[in-house]
């Protein structure tokens, strides 16, 4: 059976997640932080996307992007590790061929409040897989720079961030009790659902205006054969 295509939207926000290979770590070091999170800008700038959010942890790695075209998106990947791998190799020692998965994961976003949600949801990427107990003393994500603990200009604001207030000030202020809020169990379920299995994380409504825009189905299709149309006995 082929394998259907990624889901993607023109300039629809979606998380992408980095596995690495059979599960292993892929930053052992310091270094191999770094050496990613300096990378991710230059691969951004090349590749023509927008990088929103970004968090690793020893084994993978989530990126919140958006682009107006589809290819932009494997070609950042592919970007990433062409300059990442083998300075990896430098730092490090590096068991396989490969440091990631072959095909990594991705959702779309809808905009709004909800994209805002998943940038929060890829920032406690720390929390839920070290058990980090403090997101803004985190040097490996986004997190610290959305809340105004250090200044990654290189960071594309996403529109419900930046309306969070009119000033740098504000927002960070926002988004930080945005932060204590946290994700509902529900929330942090649905988006780590939609990001296994590649499909839209939206309400209905979106789904069904937006349907036209995708390059292939946003949900899956309901259970069963379709219901069929009554005759009128008028």
């Amino acid at each position: 059976m082929a394998r259907q295509a990624r889901l993607f939207i023109p300039d629809c926000p979606m998380v992408l997640e980095l596995q690495g290979v059979a599960g292993q770590d892929v930053f052992k070091t310091r270094e191999a932080f770094s050496l990613f999170q300096a990378q991710l800008p230059l691969s951004s700038i090349e590749e023509g996307i927008a990088l929103h959010a970004y968090c690793m942890v020893p084994a993978r790695a989530l990126l919140m992007v958006s682009s107006p075209q589809a290819q932009n998106v494997g070609r950042f990947v592919q970007n990433l590790n062409r300059h990442f791998s083998p300075a990896l190799r430098q730092v490090q020692d590096v068991q396989s061929s490969a440091v990631w998965e072959p095909r990594f994961k991705s959702n779309v976003i809808q905009p709004g409040l909800r994209s805002l949600k998943a940038c929060l949801f890829v920032e406690q990427l720390a929390a839920r897989a070290t058990g980090a107990p403090d997101l803004a003393t985190y040097p490996w994500s986004s997190f610290a720079a959305h809340a105004g603990v250090v200044n990654e200009a290189w960071l594309v604001d996403l529109p419900a961030y930046w309306q969070l207030g009119n000033t740098p000030f504000e927002r960070q202020s926002r988004y930080r009790q945005f932060s204590e809020q946290g994700l509902s169990d529900r929330d942090g379920a649905a988006l780590a659902a939609s990001l296994q299995k590649g499909w839209l994380w939206g309400d209905d409504d979106f789904c069904t205006q937006i349907q036209d825009f995708a390059n292939r189905p946003v949900r899956p299709r309901r259970r069963g054969r379709p219901l069929k149309a009554t005759r009128s006995t008028e």
